[in-house]
Order: structure tokens, then sequence, then C-alpha cells
């Protein structure tokens, strides 16, 4: 009895999740230090129970409302926005708003039971079993008509499905509150429609559902129950979609017979300057949330079911952010990382590929190069070669092709507006984080982590074909040694890349990589020797990371005490190893050291990257 009296009072509880804001202004920046107004002294109410359209024109404002609401967007905000009246903090608002925008871009190489799957292990309490999971992904696909797609592939899914397969993720939870942005944009209107029945159908179990609408048709319109007008950033209706003609006839604005509602409410919105028009504005715009007051019976009602639950729900520093703890977002994400990758061809396949290949064309043109004492510089032309394209190999497609890197969201935290160079996991990740999924924590580690298969098998291929070719010694610990140079190097250079997106935008991301790489190979000792160089640029030497990778490789394959090489000329000036090394600046041992400071190198730009990501998240809003 217990169980079923709390699940009511949470069912109520529900019901009258009433999401309320007053006198939000905002400003966006236009160019430079200007802005420009968006949002002016907007207030409204939006009720448990009940579909709202926000409609307006382009420009006028819906979708950053639909931001600022949903706590997406922050910066140079004024007003407030309350549950039940009341302020909530961040935390507490994300547990109960979500926020699906208008392109919610999902993981094309999952199926769409893999995607529900994952949703419900970082939704969804640590204590749920595996059967209730189960169960309630179950409830969810019947309920959005996406059973017959549970084995599909996300990129195989038609437009209307991938967007009720975006609003299921997030029903997990059982939100009582959830804002989309535009869901039927890009929809036929066989699919528009069945979209927002669906819609219509969650609002009616007692949640607040919130949509941007585009211009839609009659039959579209009249699903909905409350209008939300915009124009030019200030509110001209607020009510029932019924109540809508009348209030405009009022202001001597008058909808002809047979005509769509919804065309009507747009052009009225579109006008520049008349006098119903402002007559309008002056009744919504400055109302106090929705225009009304609540009643007695109503606040009374709300005070007696929230009472209990006051201490759980509302107040900020009772409940944890996240819904499972952050070792288990990391073990999900993992999972989720290494599956997608897995059946990604561009990602892993092409990738490995083009390593291989590659080692093929560099074995063939050094071939047989450190076999003979006559080839020593050659051999090593050729092993920096190796250390170039290991370099840029990961360094760049990080910055420039936005699909074989790992972190790519940067990019998109600094450019929302580009949309081709946007990758799709930036969007994912910001749109999980921010809706209170897991933390950005978690999310770095599990991609630093998903992306070590590769790391080890693309430079573990090009290096083994490489170094075959060319005729290094077939020595295990000097094989060991070099690859080592190569996996830490590969592993910085894709760091660098990940960086560059972070800190800059594309182009000076793409120019950044360059103009880190150059200098250092420049000072690498391979070019020029240190103390060949005047004397007050000798100490930039160390800071050159192909230095380090260079003294390396060079240590692995000539240093260590190696025997004289054959000679097949007449005469080899560089015959013994440690001669080579003296000449080359490098010392016969100290591996060690070098591998030191590259782990060095690694940690220091992996923590200057998390900053960059950190602060880009808080720019974002």
């Amino acid at each position: 009895m217990e169980a079923v009296v709390d699940m009511e009072d949470r069912r109520k509880l529900l019901e009258h999740m009433i999401l309320e804001f007053r006198n939000i202004c905002y400003k966006g920046v236009v160019k430079g230090d200007q802005r420009k107004t968006i949002l002016e002294n907007v207030s409204g109410r939006f009720s448990p129970g009940r579909l709202t359209a926000i409609l307006g024109p382009s420009g006028a404002g819906k979708s950053s409302l639909l931001n600022i609401l949903s706590g997406f967007k922050k910066n140079g905000v004024i007003g407030s926005v309350s549950i039940n009246g009341e302020t909530v903090g961040d935390e507490t608002f994300r547990s109960k708003c979500v926020y699906i925008s208008q392109d919610y871009d999902l993981m094309d190489h999952l199926t769409v039971r893999e995607i529900m799957d994952y949703a419900a292990e970082l939704k969804m309490p640590i204590s749920s079993s595996r059967m209730v999971r189960m169960k309630k992904v179950s409830d969810i696909l019947d309920v959005l008509g996406l059973r017959q797609s549970m084995t599909t592939l996300v990129k195989n899914l038609s437009g209307g499905e991938k967007k009720r397969l975006s609003i299921g993720m997030e029903l997990i939870t059982n939100p009582p509150i959830i804002l989309l942005d535009e869901p039927t944009s890009g929809l036929d209107s066989v699919s528009a429609m069945q979209l927002v029945s669906y819609i219509k159908t969650l609002a009616q179990e007692g949640r607040t559902v919130v949509s941007v609408i585009h211009q839609p048709a009659s039959s579209l319109f009249q699903l909905f129950d409350d209008l939300f007008l915009l124009s030019a950033g200030k509110c001209i209706y607020n009510g029932p979609i019924s109540g809508l003609v009348g209030s405009f006839s009022e202001a001597g604005l008058h909808c002809p017979k047979y005509y769509n509602r919804a065309d009507f409410a747009l052009e009225v919105a579109s006008m520049s300057s008349c006098p119903g028009i402002e007559l309008l504005t002056l009744k919504f715009n400055n109302s106090d949330a929705h225009g009304r007051k609540s009643s007695d019976e109503d606040v009374n009602y709300r005070n007696s079911i929230l009472t209990p639950y006051r201490n759980t729900c509302l107040i900020r520093k009772s409940r944890r952010r996240y819904p499972v703890p952050q070792w288990k977002q990391f073990h999900v994400l993992l999972r989720r990382s290494l599956r997608s990758t897995a059946r990604d061809f561009f990602f892993a396949q092409l990738r490995v590929i083009a390593h291989v290949v590659v080692g093929i064309l560099l074995g063939v043109v050094f071939y047989n190069t450190g076999q003979d004492a006559s080839t020593v510089m050659t051999n090593t032309a050729g092993l920096f070669f190796f250390h170039i394209f290991i370099f840029y190999g990961n360094a760049m497609p990080c910055t420039v092709t936005c699909r074989l890197s790992t972190v790519y969201f940067m990019l998109y935290i600094l450019h929302p507006s580009i949309s081709l160079s946007v990758p799709s996991e930036a969007k994912i990740f910001v749109r999980e984080h921010l809706n209170n999924w897991y933390s950005l924590e978690a999310y770095y580690l599990a991609k630093f982590f998903a992306d070590i298969p590769l790391q080890l098998i693309c430079p573990t291929l090009f290096v083994s074909i490489g170094y075959y070719l060319t005729g290094q010694p077939l020595e295990p610990m000097r094989f060991g040694m070099f690859w080592a140079m190569c996996l830490l190097l590969g592993i910085f250079a894709q760091t660098v890349g990940l960086l560059s997106g972070a800190a800059f935008d594309i182009q000076m991301a793409t120019f950044f990589v360059p103009s880190l790489s150059i200098p250092a190979m420049l000072f690498s000792g391979y070019f020029i020797k240190s103390y060949e160089m005047l004397e007050f640029l000798q100490p930039l030497s160390y800071t050159s990371f192909f230095r380090y990778t260079m003294q390396g490789s060079l240590q692995a394959i000539y240093g260590y005490n190696r025997t004289d090489f054959p000679c097949s000329q007449i005469m080899c000036y560089y015959n013994r190893p440690s001669k080579y090394l003296k000449f080359m600046d490098t010392p016969d041992t100290g591996f060690e050291y070098n591998v030191y400071v590259m782990l060095g190198f690694i940690a220091l730009f992996q923590v200057i990257l998390y900053i960059c990501l950190r602060r880009r998240l808080r720019i974002f809003q």
C-alpha cells in the first residue's frame, strides 16, 4: 500500500511541474562587441498536461527562449526561471527538464536498441536491475512505434524515426518537463503528424511539453493546446489556441474565415508596427507568468503535494547531479565508444589501411638502408619520415577532417553555427552533458581510452612493416624501443590536434599544428645540430619534441653497444655506430630520459586540453 501511495504522490508531483519564467531579456552578439536584443521582458507559464507551441517568424527569439529555459544558454541572460514557483539550482532543474534540439545527432553506428540501452544505463539509477532497464526500454519503444526498428542502425533510420528515437532517449527517466526545438523540421506532413501525436500523448500523461514549431499546417496546429507567440523578441499572445482569434479581434486584427490560424498568427507577428501589435504587446509581454495568478485552490493543492518532497527535489545540495557515479559513466561510455568505433569504416578500418599502405611505401623507398654503413644518413632520413607521418597522421585529422579524432566536440563548442565543420559527436556530447547524463571527466577519459586500441594497432602495423623493409636490426629490444618512441609521438600528436581544435577556430586550428611542428622539426637536431646553432638559440632545442623522439629512435637503432656496420663501399666514414651517434649529438645510452620527457609533453598538453574544454563549455552557455 505504501508503494502505491508513493507512486500516486509522485504522479501528482509530475502533473504539477509548472515551468514559469519572468522578465527574460537576452542580447546576442552580432558582430564584434555589438549586441542585438533577441528577447525583451518575456514572461510566461507552461502548465502540465498541455502541449504548448512556441510560434513566431524567423529571428523572433523562439530557439533562444527555449535554450534559456532549458539552461543551455546562460551568458547575457537576465530574468528568472522557476519550477512550481521556486527557483532551483541547475542540477535539480536539469533532472526535471530535458531539451531536445532541432539537430539531434545520434551515433550512426549503433542500433536503436543499443542507443536506448546505453541511455538507460546512464540515466537510470545504478540500483536498477538489467531486467528493469530492458522493460523500460521496451515500453518506450512500443509507445513511440520503434519496436520494428530495434536492430536497425541509426544511420539507416528515416527522419521521423530518428526524431522519435531522440525523444525516447530522454523519456528513460520520465522527465516532467520536455522542451523541443522544431521537432517537425525536415519531415513530411504524415511523419510530422505522427510525431506531434506522440508528443501530444506525452503531454496528456501529465508532463509539461513545450515545442517550437515552424509554420504548421492547420491539422497539425490544432493538436496543440496552448500558444506562445513571439514577435521581434516580445510576446504578443500567451494562452489557449482557442482564444487566439478572439484576442486578436479585440486588438483590431481579424482572421479571415477558413484561414489557418497559425498562418494568421505568423502574419501578425511579422508586422513591423501597427496599433494592434502594440496592444497585444502591452497585454501579454509584461504579464505575470501567463497573465494570471494561481487560484488559492491551485496553490494549496500544489503545496500539499510538494511539501513532503521539497527536501529531495527542490533543494540543490540534497541530490547527486548525475544519476550514476562517474566510474559507471566511464564504463558505459567506454563500451559505447568502442562498439561505435569498431563499426566505423572511415574511423577504424581506413585508418589501419592508411598506416599499412604508408608503411609499405616508406619501406620500399628506404629498402634495406639500415643494413649498410654507406647508407646510414639515408636510413636516418627514413627514420625521420617515420616520425613525420606518425605526427601528422594523428594530429591533422583531429583538426581538419573531424572524423578520425575522438574528442571533436571542441570545434562545435567554439562555433556551434558552422554546420559543415561540426562533428556529430560534438553535438552529442554537448546535449548529453547539459542534459545531465554524465560529466566531462567521464567522457574525456572514456574517449581517451577508447582510442588506445587504434593507437596501439596502427603504429604497430606501420612500424613493423617499415622496420623490416628498411633493414633495421631484428632485435626485440631495439624494435620495442623504436616502437615505443613512435607510439608516444602518436599519442602526443593526437593531443596536439585536439588542443588546436579546442583552443582555436577551424582556420586557426589548421595553422596551429604546422606552426608548432615546424620549429620542433627545425630544432630536432636532424637538419642542424644544436652545437652548430648560434649560442642563444641552442636552449630552444630542448623544447623540441622531435628532438627526443629522434634521439630515442637513434639510440634504439644505433646505441647500446651495437656492433660495427658492414660497408659495401671502398670506405664508410660512419662504420661505427658510436661515431655516428656523436655526430648526431646523441648519447649512446639514456633512452629512458627521452621516454620520460615525451610522457611529460603528453601530460602537459593533456592538462591544457582539459582546461580549454572546460572553458569552452562555459563559453558555450
